[in-house]
């Protein structure tokens, strides 16, 4: 069983960015709607929650990810070409994600223009780091939103975040590892001001995310500064929720009272 503190108080309006199953998230509307930029880290070969973004609020939107360059891009859509002939891909949606990875290279440069950067830098660990302190000096413009899908990374920047959440309107966390590290989740909700408005538990691998309790190991929460909620009955899963790898069944969350 979770604790408690990972349960939204109240149900707010809650809008689904990005694509099907792993790569979409659930945020709450109006943070944003009401945000001056996103900053997003965690790219890999997926920006479909950016553009998701982009339809409602045409506001500068900073990405960074130092794994991802055009060349690694550009041989990916390539090579995608010869998955015509792989029989897992013979279907309708199977046909639909061949065309999508083929044009990747070119939807890569026909987003990311104008306001819509992408910094071939990471923040947490890895080579060529950038702290949030610049990282927000670049952008410039707040209250900010802020996506992070940065693979067990994100517990190195909860003290900055906190440090500078006066700047954040809205937030969606990916937290890795979730069993080893409940206490540090906990801790940073207890200094956050935003608040907690949606909760999912990852399922890839099925049971093997899965902890001795039955608890998934990996959760994406999200976080809102808006005071406005709809009801104060919360429904876990929310029905925009989709399980990360749709193989397998939505992982079942219970909360100890």
């Amino acid at each position: 069983m979770l604790p408690k503190e990972l349960k939204p108080k109240h149900q707010y309006e809650l809008v689904r960015l990005g694509k099907d199953n792993d790569g979409g998230y659930l945020v709450e509307k109006f943070s944003v709607l009401n945000s001056r930029g996103l900053v997003s880290f965690g790219l890999n070969l997926d920006w479909s929650f950016e553009k998701d973004f982009r339809l409602l609020n045409q506001s500068a939107i900073h990405c960074y990810d130092h794994t991802v360059k055009y060349s690694i891009i550009k041989k990916y859509s390539r090579n995608s070409i010869f998955n015509i002939f792989n029989k897992k891909y013979w279907s309708y949606k199977g046909f639909l994600k061949i065309i999508e990875d083929i044009n990747l290279s070119r939807d890569y440069k026909k987003f990311f223009t104008g306001n819509i950067v992408h910094f071939r830098q990471a923040i947490g660990l890895g080579n060529n780091l950038v702290k949030l302190d610049e990282i927000l000096n670049r952008i410039n413009s707040f209250p900010i939103f802020l996506k992070i899908d940065i693979e067990g990374s994100e517990y190195r920047i909860l003290d900055d975040i906190i440090r500078l959440q006066n700047n954040i309107c809205g937030l969606v966390i990916e937290f890795h590892d979730v069993d080893l590290n409940l206490n540090k989740i906990l801790n940073f909700i207890s200094k956050l001001s935003l608040n907690l408005v949606h909760i999912h538990g990852q399922n890839p691998g099925g049971e093997n995310y899965l902890d001795s309790n039955g608890d998934p190991t990996q959760i994406e929460l999200t976080f809102s500064n808006s005071q406005t909620f709809t009801n104060n009955e919360v429904k876990i899963p929310h029905y925009l929720d989709q399980p990360s790898d749709p193989r397998f069944n939505e992982v079942k969350l219970v909360f100890k009272v």
